[in-house]
């Protein structure tokens, strides 16, 4: 972004790559989230996919200068460093209660957890905030930041950007799909019934662990409901990049109809939960309904393998799963298990096997280490001649002294 500024003309195609690449990081990042079993390793693919989009508001941006739109510009450049903000606060609130989690039910596992709603009633909410804030629903920040990529993405329409406005799609996607991820998490991990003991045994964070996801969740509110508040300091910083910005980003984008839309759709959902309450009169308590079975057991909710297991297979080809089919022998099998893996797409696929065939060149080395201190030795003698060997051709010859004169010189 820095370097960016320094660049006086830049040509369209650099914003085009960065609106590209912004847009495939997003795809794939969250695609990958959907797939992955372990709940913190799902939080760092949707960081991924969080770059990804901030990588397309800069290029959006670039895009403008390029073409002389400031306000490609400015909604694109705001926009980004919006989310920038966003995700340092949605994140971290995520990233926190996938700690707490790991705290009180000791697992990371997904299809482990289970019920934890009850037992950590604090946590649950605070996650809840955190994942609608990272799919970019009202009435939180996430919302905000991705609005103003939309209206700048959608002003590239009319003019001789349009062919930018393939990002509109995919943003959209990838919004779609980040909804589909973080339902999965959280109605896997915090609803239905536990699914091991270590969920049936869950406890609450302490107080010094729920304090900060109380306090990031109230920011990550307050930003969604109040979007002005940032808006002179995204003026500053677009300013900075580019001096003839123009009009601000409270100009260019609705920031105040934003604030009231999500406080309406707030105090909206508090109504409608105090109406049914009242409608509904004091709850009941039962089993979760079972299809039909008399005595339900955690084994029969759905897993998150097979929650996301229609778009795994929709992108079965970027994703590649693998799947482990249980071994059944016998008239009276031993117990199995079946399994799906999507494998790393850079550690898992290509890091592990390059270290794993660079160990086994390097296994043949291992002869020479037997703990024999006269091998050492020999091989300190050895290194010794062969640098004596490489370094004989540089030592440099004496020059030879000159002889003598033994001719007797004239007197003057």
């Amino acid at each position: 972004v820095r370097f960016l500024t320094l660049v006086p003309d830049p040509p369209p195609a650099w914003g085009g790559i960065l609106l590209f690449a912004g847009a495939a990081s997003g795809l794939l990042g969250i695609l990958f989230a959907i797939a992955q079993a372990d709940l913190k390793r799902l939080l760092a693919y949707s960081s991924v996919e969080n770059i990804g989009i901030i990588l397309m508001g800069l290029g959006l941006a670039l895009l403008g200068r390029s073409m002389h739109q400031p306000g490609w510009v400015v909604l694109g450049l705001a926009g980004a460093l919006l989310h920038v903000w966003n995700h340092a606060l949605f994140k971290s609130l995520l990233f926190l209660g996938a700690g707490a989690v790991l705290h009180g039910a000791q697992t990371r596992q997904i299809d482990r957890m289970g019920g934890l709603a009850k037992a950590m009633p604090w946590t649950a909410a605070c996650f809840l905030a955190g994942a609608v804030a990272i799919c970019g629903l009202p009435p939180m920040n996430g919302f905000a930041g991705e609005w103003l990529l939309y209206l700048g993405l959608l002003k590239t329409l009319p003019g001789p950007g349009v062919g930018a406005a393939f990002a509109v799609p995919a943003l959209a996607m990838i919004g779609a799909l980040a909804v589909a991820a973080f339902v999965k998490v959280y109605g896997i991990a915090f609803l239905g019934e536990p699914r091991s003991e270590s969920a049936r045994h869950a406890h609450e964070a302490p107080l010094a662990m729920r304090l900060p996801m109380v306090l990031l969740a109230g920011l990550c509110a307050l930003i969604g409901l109040a979007p002005l508040l940032v808006a002179p300091a995204l003026d500053a910083a677009v300013a900075g990049w580019q001096s003839d910005a123009g009009a601000g980003v409270a100009t260019l984008a609705p920031l105040s109809y934003l604030g009231m839309t999500g406080l309406a759709l707030a105090a909206a959902a508090a109504a409608a939960t105090l109406l049914l309450g009242r409608i509904g009169g004091a709850p009941r308590r039962g089993p979760t309904w079972d299809c039909g079975y008399i005595r339900p057991t955690a084994r029969m909710q759905y897993t998150g393998t097979a929650f996301s297991e229609l778009l795994t297979a929709l992108f079965h080809p970027l994703l590649r799963p693998t799947l482990h089919r249980p071994t059944v022998r016998g008239l009276f099998p031993a117990s199995t298990q079946t399994r799906s893996q999507i494998d790393d797409a850079v550690l898992d696929r290509l890091l592990l096997p390059l270290g794993r065939r660079i160990q086994d060149r390097l296994n043949g080395f291992r002869r020479f280490q037997q703990g024999l201190t006269q091998h050492y030795v020999l091989y300190i003698l050895l290194a010794l001649l062969a640098l004596a060997a490489a370094l004989l051709p540089f030592t440099p010859t004496p020059a030879p002294t000159p002889a003598a004169s033994t001719r007797n010189e004239a007197a003057p």
